[in-house]
């Protein structure tokens, strides 16, 4: 037995539970889609979770979803999935907390689509920057979800994949640049630092300029802060 088969059997062990809901004892709701999930996992991994599910640490302070063990997250009203990307704080993209939690029993997300993307043979040629749908969306709100929702290993598993995957695809990259830029505090750069630094790194080496990219350029007029980052960037001052 090699040294990573526990963890593969231990992985294993845990995607089957959330399949079959044996043991489970807290159901998450999202519109109309009903998670029955483990404090045990989704606890351990989420901060808000974790707060949201604790019982007798104080009467009058508990939340009512450690009594009723039901955590109802309201759903956002979406016509196309992703058309909208004015990020709610108070809703959620149903596809979005489905993926949360599939991370949670499987440390991973998109498996398949992430494949798909570094298996095509032609890097870069997919630019449909304003695309409704792009991996670089999910990725990026996935970012978001780990942020919000206090679950770090999946904030870093999303900068991760975003960064890797604009190494193929910069379908959506409009859409997830927003959604970087309105779902998180200006003090968390992690995702952003990504975007600042290859929109840089194209300009400065030739590849591209503004006026090529239209709709980066409207962008980057929309979101002040990134105009702001890659000004200073350009003039090589930090912070």
């Amino acid at each position: 037995m090699s040294s990573q088969e526990p963890i593969k059997m231990l992985l294993k062990a845990t995607a089957d539970l959330q399949e079959s809901s044996d043991y489970s004892d807290l159901t998450i709701t999202c519109g109309t889609d009903v998670y029955r999930v483990h404090k045990a996992i989704v606890c351990s991994q989420s901060e808000f979770f974790r707060l949201a599910c604790r019982t007798g640490v104080d009467p009058k302070g508990d939340f009512k979803e450690g009594k009723t063990g039901v955590v109802d997250i309201p759903a956002r009203n979406t016509k196309d999935g992703l058309e909208e990307v004015d990020w709610d704080m108070d809703a959620e993209d149903p596809k979005a907390v489905k993926l949360m939690i599939h991370y949670l029993y499987h440390l991973d997300y998109l498996e398949v689509e992430t494949a798909k993307v570094k298996a095509d043979p032609s890097p870069g040629v997919s630019k449909d920057y304003t695309a409704n749908d792009g991996i670089l969306i999910y990725h990026a709100m996935m970012y978001a979800m780990g942020d919000k929702y206090g679950i770090y290993g999946l904030k870093a598993l999303a900068r991760e994949k975003f960064q890797e995957a604009w190494k193929f695809t910069a379908a959506g990259l409009v859409k997830a640049i927003k959604i970087a830029y309105a779902s998180t505090m200006e003090s968390d750069i992690g995702l952003c630092e990504i975007i600042i630094n290859n929109l840089h790194s194209n300009v400065r080496n030739g590849l591209t300029t503004w006026m090529q990219m239209t709709e980066i350029d409207q962008c980057v007029k929309e979101l002040p802060d990134l105009s702001y980052a890659l000004l200073r960037k350009q003039l090589g001052l930090s912070g």
